[in-house]
């Protein structure tokens, strides 16, 4: 297993910067799914951004959830898989301080009109996208598919393109 720097996860998730973001919850009540567009890691390995106050009471969802993040963005070469514990932060006393979130969006949590949301990164998984050699020799293409999966242990014979690095946060 490959361990990789906090520093090198905030960069990728700053080049990338749009999100799928899941809650991973079985309660009646839960945050829907949301398109992330701008998130920020601080240096506890915190991944913080904001999205629209849910409609529900917000002291109805539970303390902590469990939730995933897939990091993406057209035309480049690799995404990043987060899971971790979610969490929604109202207290302007901890959200003043932060200087991943910008003014405006503190100004939109402060009348109420948002939320943050931190989630703390329990699990990474960066992967790149390899493109498939071009190969007119059949045989030797079906050689080296035989080949990985025969000997390759963290080789996907159904998506042959990609390579999972995982990510240890300590």
């Amino acid at each position: 297993m490959i361990t990789l720097p906090i520093k090198f996860l905030q960069q990728k998730i700053q080049e990338l910067q749009s999100a799928l973001f899941f809650t991973e919850s079985n309660a009646v009540m839960s945050i829907p799914t949301h398109v992330v567009t701008s998130a920020e890691v601080d240096d506890a390995g915190q991944i913080w951004f904001i999205i629209a106050r849910p409609t529900q009471h917000i002291d109805m969802f539970n303390e902590g959830f469990h939730a995933k993040m897939d990091f993406f963005k057209k035309g480049k070469g690799f995404y990043i898989k987060i899971n971790g514990k979610a969490s929604m932060v109202t207290d302007m006393g901890e959200i003043k301080n932060l200087t991943v979130i910008n003014e405006d969006a503190k100004l939109k949590i402060k009348q109420k009109l948002a939320v943050a949301i931190k989630v703390e990164i329990q699990n990474a998984d960066y992967f790149e996208n390899i493109p498939k050699p071009v190969s007119t020799n059949w045989i030797l293409a079906g050689k080296n598919h035989l080949y990985n999966w025969l000997f390759n242990s963290q080789y996907d014979y159904k998506n042959p393109q990609l390579v999972a690095i995982p990510i240890t946060i300590k």
